[in-house]
């Protein structure tokens, strides 16, 4: 059986994949795309964050830190967005 815990770290790991790839397929040189890649790349770096300091602690982790970090991500992901535009 699986943890929520061990899900919800699965499905950040999805997540920073599919940042990495997608920052891996912008330009440089558009401004927009600087904006997104900033963005994506400080979203991935703070889920590398969370996913350190889980299996850092192990069972002793504060779920309050894990979600705030998750609601982080979420909101650097939307400003982002909002900067950036859709490419």
């Amino acid at each position: 059986m699986v943890n929520k815990i061990d899900l919800a770290l699965a499905l950040l790991i999805v997540v920073q994949l599919v940042l990495t790839i997608f920052v891996w397929t912008l330009n440089p040189i558009i401004v927009s795309h600087q904006v997104l890649a900033a963005g994506y790349i400080a979203s991935t770096l703070i889920i590398l964050a969370i996913i350190v300091y889980v299996y850092y602690r192990g069972e002793d982790y504060d779920q309050e830190w894990v979600a705030m970090g998750i609601a982080m991500v979420a909101l650097i992901l939307l400003l982002t967005y909002l900067k950036g535009g859709v490419v």
